[in-house]
């Protein structure tokens, strides 16, 4: 067991260890060691920046200042990140860089490229691990094959991690993951080790069935056992479990100093400095927990989407012993290029207000301007240009936007919605994606889409095919599948019970709606179940002895995100492969409503599936505005 922290050193770490220990070593002690991490998790294809409204009213800019006072500066996106990462870098400190997984699916760049451009980006900036994470598994075994094929195929030399997955004896990923990788930093040894959370990986995504993931905590704490045993001295754990569960197995194990986390798209960090910029985090950064010698852990995390850089500085005593943590998320911004539409005409700033501009950016804590990595934006101009058709078809138009979220009331909703929005009844694109899925599919009575496989929001305006695939990226079919009434009740209880894991099994409906109880037993959390038959008659109670058509995606029909009745189902035979592409029975519904002279929007609330929600604390969104 290691030997506990000083009474001090203890103290400091509980009081202030976002910031290094300010006391220096006393006469005859050697300086600290002290290593910087640079790490991103779950970008998710999400390759190009993104904007954000940074305000510029109190500058005294020579021009006229945009009138709401806010200037859009581009952020993140791979080829500002590059550069920003390269900056960091070379800052003096020891360096690792880190990518906690979920690289792949989410935009048109994988489903067109398949993990080609995301590989690509990847290795401009040349990772020293990167580990994989359940999006890696969409498409079995082999699709993480191939990705891989495409992220060490060239001369970069990633290590890709993966302690806890056990490949079965014929697939393609025997031999393609190291449990971990030990790295010379700054004449010390430090060991990474890669963990996927193993449940959802199972039913979340499509890894061959004879694929085991392995227990996390359990393989965790042995392969810090065998490297420590070794000689190393340094314990990094780059895992995609989720923040929260990233804090428990932090207090579990022992010999583990750092956890470099991804999966929950979890943004730590300073709410008054990262709230005015419209990001709420949802803890410090770095996060600090206790292992179970007694000794610190600095847990972080870096947001989504290759918005953030999150920078840790961890200093170590003479004995390994973490002795300060400090770091921040980092948000690249662009350098120049600053513009604005106003009364129809777009205004470029001047040079001199342009400086002006940057200067503000440069004194944020949180936002760093950076020149674009001219090698990234050519590689990304490359595959982006083969996208332009699909970006620019427009299929039809959305009235108003319609936001994603995967509960009811969920804070997290998508920047283009507040919570209110959707806070009754969930998200408005769920619902029509399974209104898509019941007008593709003439025999069904009903439809049924989990939360998780819609993935953005669409803005009002006009709505592109690109949208229609960045709102379903994943590569499934239509399946309709024979159940009784009975069946479909149990269906809504296990989804219900499986998005407590983070939502992604929620259930979203045409034809059928129901009220949700949280806070009851498992069991007994659905009730009022009604249906109305292809949306085309009256509501009436389901009979659960009768039977009906159901409508949903290949992933859920085959028992993924927990959905393990209709699994029986299918493998009784009770099921039909349409194989009609989701995504596209979405665009033929945004084209239809087109044809028709309609725009798209949001369904009428007694057509939403969830009538009404309960939380788990008991409280009813349809009575209070004020739950959770």
């Amino acid at each position: 067991m290691r030997i506990r922290l000083s009474v001090i050193a203890a103290a400091l770490w509980l009081s202030a260890c976002s910031a290094p220990d300010p006391q220096s070593p006393a006469a005859g002690e050697a300086e600290p060691y002290t290593l910087t991490i640079l790490h991103i998790n779950d970008h998710h294809s999400h390759l190009e920046p993104r904007t954000l409204d940074f305000d510029v009213s109190d500058l005294a800019l020579e021009a006229a200042a945009p009138a709401d006072g806010r200037l859009p500066v581009a952020y993140g996106g791979y080829p500002l990140l590059t550069t920003l990462i390269e900056a960091r870098a070379a800052a003096g400190d020891p360096v690792l860089t880190l990518h906690a997984g979920d690289a792949i699916t989410g935009t048109l760049y994988y489903t067109l490229f398949e993990g080609e451009a995301d590989a690509a980006m990847m290795n401009r900036i040349c990772f020293d691990a990167f580990a994989v994470g359940n999006h890696e598994f969409d498409h079995g075994d082999a699709g993480l094959a191939q990705f891989l094929d495409f992220l060490t195929g060239g001369d970069c030399g990633t290590a890709v991690l993966g302690a806890n997955v056990a490949p079965h004896d014929a697939s393609p990923l025997v031999d393609r993951l190291q449990p971990s990788a030990v790295f010379e930093r700054g004449g010390r040894r430090v060991g990474v080790i890669g963990l996927v959370i193993a449940e959802k990986t199972r039913v979340s995504s499509s890894p061959d069935p004879d694929t085991r993931f392995l227990d996390e905590t359990e393989t965790a704490q042995s392969e810090i056992d065998r490297l420590r045993a070794g000689g190393v001295e340094q314990i990094i754990l780059l895992t995609h479990l989720q923040y929260a569960n990233d804090l428990a197995l932090a207090r579990a194990l022992t010999g583990v100093d750092v956890i470099v986390g991804g999966d929950s798209h979890t943004l730590l960090g300073d709410r008054g400095v990262l709230a005015p910029l419209g990001f709420t985090p949802e803890g410090p950064y770095p996060t600090m927990e206790t292992n179970a010698d007694g000794d610190p852990v600095c847990v972080v995390h870096a947001f989504d989407n290759a918005q953030v850089l999150g920078e840790l500085r961890v200093s170590f005593d003479e004995a390994g012993r973490v002795i300060a943590c400090s770091g921040a998320p980092m948000f690249p911004a662009a350098a120049s290029g600053y513009a604005y539409s106003q009364d129809d005409a777009d205004i470029a700033l001047s040079d001199a207000d342009a400086a002006l501009v940057r200067a503000a950016l440069e004194d944020h804590p949180a936002l760093h301007p950076v020149d674009a990595d001219s090698e990234s934006e050519t590689l990304l101009a490359g595959f982006t240009a083969q996208l332009a058709d699909l970006r620019t078809t427009i299929i039809g138009e959305a009235a108003e936007t319609l936001c994603m979220v995967r509960l009811p009331g969920e804070g997290r909703a998508e920047p283009l919605c507040s919570r209110e929005e959707t806070y009754e009844h969930g998200a408005h694109i769920s619902a029509l994606v399974a209104q898509a899925f019941l007008e593709r599919e003439g025999s069904a009575d009903i439809a049924i889409q989990n939360a998780g496989g819609v993935r953005t929001s669409i803005p009002a305006g006009p709505v592109t095919i690109a949208d229609a695939f960045t709102v379903l990226p994943f590569a499934n079919t239509l399946h309709v599948l024979t159940l009784s009434g009975a069946e479909i009740i149990a269906t809504l209880e296990e989804a219900v019970a499986a998005s407590a894991s983070g939502g992604g099994a929620y259930p979203y409906a045409a034809g059928l709606r129901f009220a949700v109880d949280l806070s009851a037993e498992p069991g007994a959390r659905i009730s009022a179940v009604e249906v109305n038959s292809r949306l085309a008659g009256d509501w009436t109670p389901i009979n659960p002895n009768a039977e009906y058509k159901v409508v949903t995606n290949s992933f859920t029909a085959g028992g993924g995100d927990g959905y393990t009745v209709l699994a029986r189902a299918s493998a009784e035979g009770r099921v039909t492969d349409t194989f009609a592409e989701y995504a596209q029975s979405f665009v033929n519904h945004v084209r239809a409503r087109a044809e028709a002279g309609e725009m798209l929007s949001r369904p009428d609330p007694e057509m939403m599936s969830t009538q009404r929600f309960i939380n788990a604390e008991g409280c009813d969104h349809s009575q209070r505005a004020d739950c959770g």
